[in-house]
């Protein structure tokens, strides 16, 4: 670890990760090797300074080229709703190109750097932040918007609506929220909103496996209406994978369960 710091001059501290992230929160147990015991640090990727406590919060600088694409496909006006947001490497840049931006984490520490990241690039006008569970991020904030927004969209057609939700162990396992999560009917295929949603996979065609996954959490064939893009390869045979799709009509509206009694 001293080896390391004298051939760096940036370098302050020094860590070994003795755990993998088996976290609710994704961080992970350091040990300290060398330097100073503070683990506050600061970052830059894609011209975006973040500042951050590397032992309470989740950051891997081997997915700037993944926030960069995602951003990439956003234009000034857009709405993106990241869900397990950390510390903000997708909405920070999304709300520096003039989106509107809806960030979610459910780490109070992730959600108390998000608000100072957000400060610290001037974009809290452009954010709002939660700190909430992914549900019910999803089922309260997120539904309220899309009823609000996708009607209003469909007729100027001028606005995108995206959705991240990068927790790559659990996330197609939210995919059963989008199940009729907007009342009424559908206002066309234009307003429909877009999900970006990681995952691991072990299998030998892990296109095909995060596809599969993600219908059955769906419960609608996906086949011929996404795309899966390789993200990085995480351990020997494990894939890091991102499947991108509008939510089918059919899947995202429909009316609410009648109240039991009523007719």
């Amino acid at each position: 670890g001293q080896v390391i710091i004298d051939k760096n001059p940036g370098v302050t501290c020094v860590v070994n990760k003795t755990s993998i992230i088996d976290s609710t929160y994704r961080n992970f147990e350091m040990e300290v090797l060398a330097g100073e015991s503070n683990l506050v640090t600061k970052v830059k990727e894609n011209n975006t300074a973040y500042e951050l406590d590397f032992s309470k919060v989740y950051w891997n600088p081997r997915l700037s080229t993944e926030h960069g694409r995602i951003v990439e496909l956003l234009k000034p006006g857009d709405v993106l709703f990241d869900v397990f947001a950390g510390i903000g490497p997708f909405a920070i840049p999304a709300a520096k190109k003039k989106c509107r931006v809806f960030a979610n984490d459910l780490n109070p520490e992730s959600y108390a750097w998000l608000l100072h990241n957000c400060k610290l690039n001037k974009v809290c006008d452009k954010i709002k932040a939660f700190n909430m569970d992914g549900r019910d991020f999803l089922l309260g904030p997120v539904r309220e918007e899309l009823s609000k927004g996708l009607p209003l969209q469909a007729e100027e057609q001028k606005t995108s609506f995206h959705i991240v939700m990068n927790l790559p162990a659990l996330a197609l396992e939210f995919l059963d929220v989008f199940r009729h999560l907007v009342a009424g009917a559908a206002h066309g295929a234009a307003a429909l909103p877009t999900v970006h949603c990681y995952a691991f996979s072990k299998h030998h065609d892990p296109a095909e496996d995060v596809r599969q996954r993600a219908e059955a959490s769906l419960g609608a064939s996906l086949r011929g209406r996404c795309s899966a893009h390789p993200v990085r390869n995480v351990a020997p045979n494990k894939e890091m994978m991102c499947i991108s799709f509008q939510i089918p009509a059919d899947v995202l509206y429909g009316r609410p369960c009648p109240v039991e009694g009523e007719e």
